[in-house]
């Protein structure tokens, strides 16, 4: 008899988001996705047929694994989703003794004494694997059946949730973790000052379990890109390459202090300054030094602003823009395709297609990510992408893995007759000094609003620092990156500028009528009247040259029989030439991704 197994893991995005650092942030995805790998491996060596992942993505580890897993096994599905389970404890156990070896013997024992009995249940507790199954009956459906039952099995066992009490108790006195706030520290209350406390940047009064351990130790220090860097790139290369000295005597000066340097395998955009991006930000200085234990931190700190921060801030003009894009892309529809190609008569092998189809667009995503466009991708398995780029980037990185995904999917697909999934995507803007649950929320926030918009569709939302936020939304099928970069001309040119107190004025034109507010003709004449009349108005030093609804993209309620507010247009329109704003404000006089010259 030949099974569905079906396999989740689990928990996946509170994990991820419990992130202090970006090494927190990757390194809980890179673990989780290892911990599927495993599985999946161990599923192939019970000589079970794996559907999802694609077999040959489960071997090549430089692409993600989705948490879920599908396999069609022979005669004993629950020993070999045993197996499988058994395989990803001890993988994670494997990865903790590595980091504990590492945190023992190279760090001057930074961990409690009862680090390792404490660990071992957090450990044990912390990962859920549910699995179940389902017979594959001899008929045309029978493979569509069996997973939609063993789905459904899933689905139900994870509703119930296991409350086990703790065993081992903490020593008294023990803080809880800084990340979550549920499970004991491990580390030492005293602190080295220097040696990889430093390069792990672990701060002093920090508190992290065995998972945030994990998450921090587990990769190597160097490897991680930090965010006010991914959000400064632009500004960074235009620096390195029209003031090459001063940046030089910045790097020479920040090597001499023995600050850590950043890889730049793979990601030439950071060559131009492989140290933490926050150097650059003088009001960041004095914390990056205190945190290094530099003596009297404080002067060194104002020295070192005005010796070689300044001079070259001075320089290069444009002002850093010290915000980042969180990028969160989802697929569309992928439910609806899956089901349909399930139900051919080759269903689990139809299934293998577009699994190795969403392997290939893993890999694309990578490139796209970091070499195409200056980012940092974090996760990407299956339909989900998760990535910081800088503003400058984000709506060409955005626009070019839609595009990727939709072609790979749709060469997968051909003959099927099943519907092209699209990719949904999200771009949460905020400021690089932001935590990264705030980032990483603002993100998906956005990616929800892209599928509340019907799906294949972009979603901007910024949040300036202690600001209002604006939420703009298009489909992909509209071009809203032409139709964006035609606004970020419109508001930076020098013939015929838009000011931005219009835009402004416009928007508050919109507030002055409630959500509730009638679509009564006379109202939409109203303010179609006093839009126009705002955007018509000479503004002192500006350019006589009277600006009309049409020659800045607002489209003005006209029709009486429209069910959307008449306002609702304003405020949409104000949105997005704020959003516009910001973008134009991030790519002010710097160097583009698309020159090679810059890039490279």
């Amino acid at each position: 008899m030949k099974y569905v197994v079906v396999l989740k893991e689990g928990p996946v995005q509170g994990y991820i988001a419990q992130s202090r650092r970006t090494r927190d942030l990757w390194y809980g995805s890179h673990l989780l996705s290892n911990l599927a790998r495993t599985m999946a491996v161990s599923l192939t060596e019970s000589g079970a047929t794996l559907v999802f992942p694609h077999p040959e993505q489960a071997k090549d580890t430089s692409t993600g694994v989705a948490n879920k897993l599908v396999a069609l096994v022979e005669d004993a599905p629950e020993q070999a989703a045993r197996n499988a389970r058994r395989a990803a404890k001890e993988r994670l156990l494997e990865d903790w003794r590595r980091v504990f070896k590492t945190c023992e013997k190279t760090c001057e024992s930074m961990l409690i004494p009862e680090a390792s009995a404490l660990a071992e249940e957090q450990l044990d507790t912390f990962l859920e694997i549910h699995a179940a199954w389902a017979p594959i009956a001899d008929t045309p459906m029978g493979y569509a059946d069996a997973l939609l039952e063993a789905e459904r099995a899933l689905e139900a066992r994870r509703g119930l949730r296991e409350f086990v009490p703790w065993k081992q108790p903490p020593p008294a006195g023990t803080h809880k973790s800084s990340l979550d706030g549920a499970r004991p520290s491990l580390l030492r209350r005293e602190r080295h000052v220097g040696h990889l406390w430093r390069d792990f940047r672990i701060g002093l009064r920090e508190e992290l379990d065995a998972l945030g351990v994990l998450k921090r130790v587990g990769g190597n220090p160097g490897q991680f890109v930090p965010v006010p860097s991914i959000g400064m790139a632009a500004w960074l290369q235009t620096a390195a390459t029209r003031h090459p000295a001063l940046l030089a005597a910045l790097k020479a000066e920040c090597a001499r202090r023995g600050f850590q340097t950043v890889s730049v395998r793979n990601r030439p955009w950071v060559e131009a300054f492989p140290y933490d991006g926050q150097l650059v930000l003088p009001e960041r200085v004095a914390p990056y030094f205190e945190e290094y234990a530099v003596p009297d931190a404080r002067q060194a700190a104002a020295r070192f602003v005005h010796e070689f921060v300044e001079p070259l801030r001075d320089a290069v003009r444009a002002e850093p823009f010290p915000y980042v894009a969180c990028l969160v892309a989802d697929g569309d529809r992928m439910g609806r395709a899956l089901e349909a190609l399930a139900r051919q008569s080759d269903g689990h092998a139809a299934h293998q297609r577009i699994s190795r189809a969403l392997a290939d667009f893993t890999r694309q995503a990578k490139t796209i990510v970091e070499v195409e466009h200056r980012g940092v991708l974090v996760y990407a398995g299956g339909d989900d992408v998760l990535a910081f780029v800088t503003p400058m980037d984000a709506l060409a990185c955005a626009q070019a893995l839609a595009a990727a995904f939709r072609a790979t999917l749709e060469a997968a697909l051909t003959g099927t007759h099943a519907e092209v999934p699209t990719l949904s995507v999200g771009l949460g803007i905020g400021h690089v000094l932001e935590s990264l649950g705030e980032l990483l929320e603002l993100g998906r926030r956005a990616e929800r609003a892209a599928k509340d918009a019907g799906r294949d569709a972009l979603a901007v939302l910024m949040a300036k620092h202690a600001g209002r936020e604006r939420l703009w939304t298009a489909p992909w099928a509209t071009d809203p990156v032409e139709r964006l970069t035609r606004d970020m001309a419109l508001l930076s040119r020098d013939t015929q500028p838009l000011p931005l107190t219009k835009v402004h004025e416009v928007a508050a034109l919109a507030r002055r009528f409630p959500s509730g507010t009638t679509s009564a003709p006379e109202l939409a004449e109203l303010l179609s009247d006093e839009a126009s009349r705002i955007l018509a108005r000479a503004e002192a030093g500006r350019s006589p040259v009277k600006l009309t609804p049409e020659a800045v993209g607002l489209e003005l309620p006209t029709s009486p029989n429209s069910l959307e507010p008449p306002h609702a247009s304003l405020d949409r329109w104000a949105s997005r030439l704020l959003v516009a704003d910001v973008l134009a404000r991030a790519s002010g006089k710097l160097i583009p991704a698309s020159d090679k010259a810059g890039v490279r």
